[in-house]
Formats: structure tokens, C-alpha cells, sequence
């Protein structure tokens, strides 16, 4: 077993990304092929252990309500699109 404070540290105050980057240093250092082993398996523990963010759905609610505001603003605000449309033509 490999000691390294600074990793260790790390872990406890659960940066576990920055503490498997630190066992990498680690192990380029480390002369026995069993602690090079033993670090390893730790990192991949470290890996493991990070938090991903939740996926979050797609929601333009916000976009949508910005983009009819700004519309409101500029005085071009109109049912259905029809700024957008040319004159004369229907869809």
C-alpha cells in the first residue's frame, strides 16, 4: 500500500477527479511493480466515485419567453410569426 498525503487529502474532501491525477504522479515515482498495481486499482476507485451532473431534459420554456420579450421590445412582436414572413405570400 502506497501513502500520499496530498492524495489522500484530496479524496477526503471528495475532489476525486484531482486525487486520481494525483496518484498518476504517484505511480510515475513509484519504483515496485506492485505498488504501481496497488495505485492503479486505487485511481480506478477515484474514477468511480466522481458525481456526475444529473442530464438535464431540454427545456426552452426560458428561450422561448426571452425571444417573445425581446420581440415585445423591438416592436416587432406578431401572432404566429408573421414578422417573419414575406408580405403577400401564405403558408
Amino acid at each position: 500500500m502506497v501513502k500520499d498525503e496530498k492524495a489522500e487529502e484530496l479524496e477526503a474532501k471528495g475532489l476525486y477527479r484531482r486525487a486520481a491525477a494525483r496518484w498518476v504522479e504517484v505511480m510515475a515515482q513509484s519504483n515496485s511493480e506492485g505498488d504501481r498495481d496497488w495505485i492503479a486499482t486505487h485511481r480506478k476507485e477515484c474514477l468511480e466515485k466522481i458525481r456526475r451532473p444529473p442530464a438535464r431534459a431540454d427545456d426552452y420554456v426560458d428561450l422561448h419567453k426571452a425571444v417573445n420579450d425581446t420581440q415585445r421590445r423591438m416592436g416587432i412582436a406578431r401572432p404566429n410569426g408573421e414578422a417573419f414572413r414575406l408580405k403577400g405570400k401564405a403558408i
